[in-house]
């Protein structure tokens, strides 16, 4: 659990920097029923940005684990000039139950990002299934939609 909390810090060292910074919620998606995400932009060129994004939800699990606090923490890669671009990402989720299970998953992404250059919003819609590999493979195959909003222009 530590080596959770010293990766989500190093990471989130580099929100200080000058890059794009965005707040979104996404229905469905990595982090579950719904998830509400911070995403930092580490690196960007004309064609290719890299983001990482951490976000917090909550969902039902089972009658024996109760409610899940769900973690989502992903590095996104966008590809693409202009308003329409590729997203694809790839990440772990970290669940916390009410009644003291842990879960750890890894979500993946590939979508389609609509985000104008004039504006400070974006649009996502992408194929995320879920993927679980600790003690048994399950693929899981779910969806997201995403509405963000960018903090720095």
């Amino acid at each position: 659990m530590k080596y959770f909390f010293l990766i989500v810090f190093s990471l989130s060292i580099s929100a200080f920097s000058q890059k794009s910074k965005y707040l979104s919620f996404e229905v469905a998606g990595s982090g579950g029923l719904g998830s509400l995400n911070y995403e930092n932009a580490f690196f960007e060129s004309e064609k290719m940005d890299l983001h990482f994004r951490a976000g917090l939800s909550f969902a039902p699990v089972d009658k024996n684990n109760g409610i899940g606090i769900v973690f989502p923490l992903m590095v996104h890669t966008i590809l693409g000039a202009g308003n329409h671009k590729a997203d694809i990402g790839l990440g772990q989720t970290f669940t916390i139950t009410t009644k003291g299970s842990f879960f750890v998953r890894m979500p993946f992404s590939v979508g389609y990002r609509f985000e104008p250059a004039e504006k400070r919003y974006y649009l996502r819609a992408s194929y995320t299934p879920i993927i679980s590999y600790l003690f048994n493979f399950q693929w899981e195959n779910w969806a997201g939609l995403t509405f963000g909003y960018r903090l720095t222009k």
